[in-house]
């Protein structure tokens, strides 16, 4: 038996046609979403143990309550603290659900709708988030 090797595949260059515009070089969009993923993951661990330390560790569960809360925000440190934390989960989860999108959805107009409906609904919820954290600041 002799080892054949597969054909080789040979890569077409595409060509601009006469009156269309030259393609555009796509930009390494998996390799953007990978990062997203691991930086906002070591972000939010950061993020949540320290928020974990502060609310159960530091000061007793049972002295947890509304004015707890009330001062912790009087904090500017605590209230960045916390809207960061919001964007970072909100930015690991929706990077999350690109990728599935992406590697479940072989049609390309119906990638390109779900997509567009995580980053609406994601931006929703910051935007809901951030006026939540506003009010209970200023209110």
């Amino acid at each position: 038996m002799s080892a054949r090797t597969p054909p080789r595949l040979e890569t077409s260059i595409r060509q601009a046609r006469p009156g269309r515009p030259e393609p555009r070089a796509r930009r390494p969009r998996g390799l953007l979403i990978y990062l997203v993923v691991r930086l906002t993951g070591v972000a939010l661990a950061v993020l949540v143990l320290g928020h974990f330390a502060l609310t159960h560790v530091v000061t007793d569960v049972a002295e947890t309550d509304s004015g707890f809360v009330a001062e912790r925000w009087a904090s500017a440190l605590w209230v960045g603290w916390d809207w960061t934390m919001l964007g970072a989960a909100l930015a690991h989860g929706g990077a999350g659900v690109w990728i599935i999108v992406d590697d479940h959805t072989p049609d390309a107009r119906r990638r390109r709708l779900r997509r567009l409906a995580l980053v609406v609904g994601c931006g929703a919820l910051w935007v809901l988030g951030s006026v939540l954290i506003a009010v209970a600041i200023l209110g």
